[in-house]
């Protein structure tokens, strides 16, 4: 409180200093003195969060401190209104951006200071309305002497313990960094947007309650000080040089344990000067740009205003789109009467069309030149796809459901089983996997979907399971590569299948963590016959299965 000692001296001392000083003034103006009155132009302050010091809940009344309001005690986890968001007046980040008046090049700026006031000039208050929460002593109490440090330091105790239990609702401003940390915690920017450098090595920050005990014989409301942290210095031995009209930033970001408190209510004022010296104990802090010679630019304010926020609420339900079939319409041209195949006209797409069935979704099974039959020295396969969207958060899990290939009187082609296997010619197996719908449809895609997707990825999707983190269960995951290799080679593609599978599905792909915007899935069969597999027609139905979790 040392401006304060000196304000009281000056005020005590005989008429012949303050002569003296008036005819010093006006016979030998200083430099300093005039440097003073150069302005930061182009001032801002960004606040992270406008909403009141009060606040730091979300739209459904969840906190980090508290993250159910609703439940006791909290059961759901998670961060619903972080330090620095805007929801959160509780725990706030402020940016300050502004440009020096003077040229700094031979003489450093080695400190800014920045003060927290309710109002533009004059005696300072900090900001707050909360007159329960920590103010000092109203010094209209008749025992109060604003000379003395000691009765208004001793009595604060007092006046918050008085306070009125409505007085909960309120906050008053606060800055809240304790060995804050430059680059980290705050950081300081010279240079115009997009071309700045960053200076912050070498500065420190402090927080101090700097207001002017006479507030409220000087006119304020009920003359109570805040006690609140309402001034920051920032202090470089070194210091930095910017020319005139340099462009200048300083950021202080919010964390859970460094952050700015906003006041309740009302607008707000801050102080903002810049020093030749780093000096704290003989000339930081100053409460006015007319009483420091030390000072470059400032005698200035910014201004912001606390504003309560918005509520909105609304229902977004459940949704799925769920959709099997043997044909991609993304692979296909399709003309302008509507027939597919047609190589000259243009084809129309939606965002995520359903798979189209075609000819009933049935697919013929072996060699085409033998009326579609198996072979024991050959392996046939065939191809489905399917495509799910969800809006669970919670994701998605698809199933399979089927019998394996059986006629009707009750011969089966066995089941490749559960665990991923290659196709061996000449023994019995049925099976499926998946296979990259991407890499082996290259060259199917048409270009007006390809362009579609490469303009709007975020609409338009490649087929594929993983950009959804929709994942394959293992087993079934490997359907790439050769069925039918040279000689004894064992075939590189596996496939799993289980007929158990239709009284309990199986799982065949998961997603638990986010919402699935559009996956697609290339399903492939095979079959394979043993010399003594009985003849007949075979059939069977598979079913895909889709059950999000909420």
């Amino acid at each position: 409180m040392r401006t304060y000692k000196l304000k009281s001296i000056a005020r005590r001392g005989s008429m012949f200093v303050a002569v003296a000083g008036l005819i010093a003034a006006t016979l030998a103006p200083s430099i300093a003195f005039a440097d003073a009155l150069n302005p930061l132009t182009e001032r801002s302050l960004l606040l992270s969060s406008s909403a009141p010091g009060f606040q730091d809940t979300d739209g459904s009344g969840n906190s980090t401190a508290n993250p159910n309001a609703a439940a006791d005690p909290p059961t759901v986890p998670g961060t619903y209104a972080p330090a620095g968001s805007g929801a959160n007046g509780m725990k706030t980040g402020e940016t300050f951006s502004f440009r020096v008046s003077t040229d700094s090049t031979d003489r450093e700026i080695k400190a800014f200071t920045l003060q927290y006031c309710t109002t533009a000039a004059g005696k300072c208050q900090a900001p707050g309305n909360n007159t329960g929460d920590g103010r000092l002593v109203d010094i209209t109490d008749e025992d109060f002497d604003p000379e003395d440090e000691d009765t208004w330091v001793s009595r604060a105790s007092t006046r918050q313990s008085n306070a009125d239990a409505k007085q909960n609702n309120r906050a008053d401003l606060d800055v809240n960094y304790t060995d804050a940390v430059a680059g980290t915690d705050f950081q300081i920017f010279m240079g115009e947007p997009g071309n700045e450098t960053e200076v912050s090595t070498g500065w420190e920050l402090a927080t101090s309650n700097v207001e002017d005990l006479t507030y409220a014989a000087a006119g304020g409301n009920d003359g109570s000080l805040t006690g609140k942290k309402n001034f920051i210095t920032l202090t470089s031995e070194t210091g930095i040089a910017p020319t005139s009209n340099t462009l200048i930033r300083i950021v202080f970001k919010a964390s859970e344990t460094n952050y700015i408190t906003n006041p309740g209510s009302g607008a707000f004022f801050v102080k903002m000067n810049t020093y030749d010296t780093d000096d704290t104990d003989e000339h930081i802090p100053a409460v006015s740009a007319e009483n420091n010679e030390h000072i470059i630019d400032g005698g200035v304010t910014v201004a912001n205003v606390m504003t309560d926020s918005i509520h909105i609420t609304t229902k977004v339900l459940e949704t799925m789109a769920f959709s099997v079939g043997t044909r991609n319409r993304d692979t296909v041209k399709i003309n302008v009467n509507g027939e597919p195949g047609y190589e000259g006209g243009s084809a129309v797409h939606g965002t995520c069309d359903p798979i189209q069935t075609v000819n009933g979704n049935r697919l013929q099974l072996g060699n085409p030149n033998a009326e579609y039959s198996l072979e024991t020295g050959r392996t046939w396969d065939v191809y489905s796809y399917w495509r799910l969207s969800s809006n669970s958060s919670g994701g998605a899990t698809v199933y399979y459901s089927g019998n394996t290939l059986a006629n009707t009187v009750g011969d089966e082609i066995a089941e490749i089983g559960e665990t991923a296997s290659a196709s061996t010619q000449g023994t019995e197996q049925f099976g499926l996997g998946f296979v990259d719908a991407t890499s082996n449809d290259q060259g199917k895609f048409h270009q007006d979907f390809i362009d579609l997707v490469g303009s709007q990825p975020l609409r338009y999707k490649m087929p594929g399971l993983i950009s959804d983190n929709l994942l394959p269960s293992a087993d079934y995951a490997n359907g790439d590569g050769k069925i039918n290799p040279d000689g004894t080679e064992t075939g590189t593609a596996t496939f799993a299948f289980v007929k158990s599978s239709n009284s309990v599905p199986a799982v065949i792909a998961t997603n638990s963590t986010s919402v699935i915007s559009c996956a697609t899935a290339k399903m492939r069969y095979i079959a394979n016959i043993g010399a003594d597999t009985p003849a007949g027609v075979y059939t069977t139905k598979i079913n895909y299965l889709a059950a999000p979790q909420y």
